[in-house]
């Protein structure tokens, strides 16, 4: 999985670390770097985690990930409505823009629009059962900045987490190791 910067972020660390886990990518990367481990790992699950505003970035990528279609591939986007870790400013989905719909416009089939748990929880069973590329654009009242403190920050940066990212592909080889590159 590889997160963008979308606030629960930190929740999910806390919950549920997995070493095969890429936090907090830069604004509008973490679906398309997840694309491309979609394309070249066809035998695994490929998830990707973003926030609306990082998706709205990187929103051409619906069209690329329904041109080459990955069976393997789930995006599942936060929507809260507002850039939430720089001051909770509203972003455009908050007036209207509709990121579901700009996914199917774009070609993407397995387009899933959710506003509770139990909605989440199939469409994520849905995602992990079929074959995709599947979006699901998840439905939620913005954080409180005062919230985010609650959580503390991950005990590594971006450049930590990607080492250890490619060595869990490396140890289940999936990739080479980088030295042999």
């Amino acid at each position: 999985m590889i997160d963008g910067p979308v606030s629960c972020v930190r929740i999910l660390y806390k919950i549920n670390h997995l070493p095969a886990t890429i936090y907090n990518m830069e604004l509008g990367y973490a679906a398309a770097m997840c694309l491309g481990l979609a394309l070249s790992l066809p035998g695994e699950r490929i998830f990707a985690l973003e926030g609306d505003g990082s998706m709205l970035m990187a929103a051409s990528l619906f069209s690329t990930v329904a041109r080459y279609r990955p069976r393997n591939l789930v995006i599942v986007v936060i929507d809260n409505g507002a850039y939430v870790t720089t001051g909770a400013l509203p972003c455009a989905t908050a007036t209207g823009t509709d990121l579901a719909a700009m996914a199917r416009g774009a070609g993407m089939d397995e387009v899933e629009r959710v506003a509770d748990v139990a909605s989440l929880e199939l469409a994520l069973k849905r995602a992990t059962s079929l074959d995709g590329p599947h979006l699901i654009v998840a439905d939620v009242e913005p954080d409180e900045m005062a919230d985010l403190g609650k959580y503390p920050a991950m005990p590594f940066d971006i450049v930590e987490s990607a080492i250890r990212f490619r060595r869990n592909l490396e140890d289940r080889d999936l990739v080479p190791p980088i030295w042999a590159v």
